[in-house]
């Protein structure tokens, strides 16, 4: 009968230490379920905002390049030939000046949108009567530069897209010089751009229809975004969203639009790669649940059987006290356990990696532009209320192209993590530096006024462009300088206001710093 009920106590025991084990692994599966997910969303709110980052990267190298072409055509407007009606003199002045490579023509055409004269023609030949594109007509009512959509050159029988400017003879606008532009120059851009595997970049016109693309252009040149995507650009001018390219691929999008010209830059990253990520997550932490599940079976039959062994030298002693026998205690053969967080404290240290890493930049450790504009909008909103100035100063380097191309991108790495380094030397505490794009870095300075703003950026534009160690090619820095409140209230038209001064520092011949 004693046999019997410690054979009950051992079935009980046992289902118990089951019981334990499975409320024991629970909790920690839940966890990793929940870390899974949050270190998805994150990853994905990571590689939303390199997208955007990368759209505004490149749109801004897109209207640099548009806005040297515009200055050079308002340049030839002034022709006096033009002024004079010398049109034959001014076809041949154009045909001499018509930049060789990406660039078709030159056109002359009047408020009806007839061409009078057209550089792919010899003067007095014949010219066609149509084909100019509706756009043009904007450059009579409006007085303003115009950048059409592609279509169809009448006389390159190509695709193209046309810049015209007018030409005004007193206070009248009597003719649009035009200038004919082949995709292939848009397509250089886009070929320039180094993108992680997979990404995707188009540059869409006015209409959605597409202008460049990073792959496969020759096969969707000219053609119309996808639909949710063009739905999307006529509600707001920057956005993102979860769409599909023109292959038919699952990806996450961002767009940013040229305030301009309208034209807008698509960036793609694919859906797949995240989902990627995730299953593996999900796969490690399913071979952790079983493995911690098997173990604690193990360990919960261990104990049982260590339990019952010392229940039943203690039941064989209590026998022998009845039959008068001489007791010997038995040894106690439990050994103490404690539940291990090691898995937990594990998990812990991950999320704080990858919330490190969705604020900072992977390579320099810098902030990155999510975190500056949050720091930066706490600082203008406690300068406001104190009335105190701060300054935004942004910086590009000059030459880093050339380093990549001619010693490879770990040499540019290493000038970038140089150039943070140099960066942070020059600064206060106070201050913060940020990496915003490839070789594109913004700081926020505070309490400063315009001469102390503009020291720190030409003491930082003289450190950045001291030698680089292993560097062949000259290195410098120009910079952008904008305060608070004299050029804006906010942390975008403030930053907007630095990028436009660092432009006019490029301008001016680079490695300068430039009051907005």
């Amino acid at each position: 009968m004693l046999l019997f009920k410690l054979s009950d106590r051992s079935y009980s025991l046992r289902s118990n230490l089951r019981l334990l084990v499975f409320v024991c692994v629970l909790p920690a599966t839940l966890v990793s379920g929940l870390l899974t997910f949050s270190t998805y969303q994150l990853r994905r709110a990571q590689v939303e905002q390199q997208t955007v980052l990368l759209g505004q990267s490149i749109l801004a190298d897109l209207e640099r390049d548009l806005a040297s072409i515009e200055a050079g055509l308002k340049v030839m407007a002034t022709a006096p030939e033009l002024a004079a009606g010398n049109l034959r003199g001014f076809h041949q002045r154009a045909t001499d000046a018509l930049p060789t490579g990406l660039a078709y023509n030159y056109i002359l055409t009047d408020a009806q949108g007839r061409q009078l004269l057209n550089t792919l023609r010899p003067w007095g030949s014949p010219l066609p009567m149509t084909g100019t594109p509706p756009e043009i007509a904007r450059v009579f009512t409006e007085q303003t530069s115009v950048l059409t959509d592609v279509f169809m050159g009448p006389v390159v029988r190509r695709p193209a897209v046309a810049m015209g400017v007018p030409v005004k003879v007193g206070e009248q606008v009597v003719y649009s010089l035009n200038i004919g532009l082949d995709p292939a120059r848009v397509q250089a851009l886009l070929d320039q751009q180094h993108l992680p595997p997979g990404w995707l970049v188009a540059v869409l016109d006015s209409s959605g229809q597409i202008v460049g693309r990073s792959r496969d252009v020759e096969r969707y040149l000219g053609q119309p975004a996808v639909p949710e995507l063009i739905a999307a650009i006529a509600l707001r001018d920057n956005d993102t969203l979860l769409s599909k390219t023109k292959d038919d691929v699952s990806v996450f999008t961002a767009y940013t639009t040229s305030k301009v010209w309208r034209w807008r830059v698509v960036v793609g990253a694919p859906r797949a790669v995240l989902l990627e990520d995730l299953l593996a997550h999900l796969g490690w932490v399913l071979c952790g649940v079983v493995a911690a599940y098997g173990l604690g079976l193990w360990l919960a039959r261990t104990i049982s059987l260590r339990v019952l062994a010392s229940v039943r030298e203690l039941n064989d002693a209590a026998q022998a006290l009845s039959r008068g026998e001489e007791v010997v205690l038995p040894t106690i053969r439990l050994q103490e356990t404690e539940a291990v967080g090691a898995a937990l404290l594990q998990a812990s240290q991950a999320m704080k990696q990858v919330k490190f890493f969705a604020q900072h930049d992977a390579l320099t450790a810098l902030p990155n532009r999510l975190l500056f504009d949050e720091v930066a909008d706490r600082n203008l909103a406690f300068a406001h209320r104190r009335g105190h100035t701060l300054a935004v100063v942004a910086i590009d380097l000059d030459g880093f192209k050339t380093v990549n191309d001619t010693q490879g991108h770990a040499t540019g790495d290493d000038v970038l993590k140089t150039v943070a380094q140099r960066i942070q030397a020059a600064i206060r505490a106070s201050d913060i530096v940020a990496r915003i794009g490839g070789d594109e870095f913004i700081l926020l300075l505070t309490e400063v006024d315009q001469a102390a703003a503009m020291d720190t950026a030409e003491r930082i534009v003289e450190a950045l462009s001291e030698p680089y160690p292993q560097v062949l090619a000259p290195v410098s820095a120009s910079a952008g300088v904008a305060l608070f409140p004299r050029h804006g209230a906010d942390t975008k038209t403030l930053a907007l206001a630095a990028d436009q001064a660092l432009y006019r520092a490029k301008q001016a011949g680079k490695r300068r710093a430039v009051l907005a």
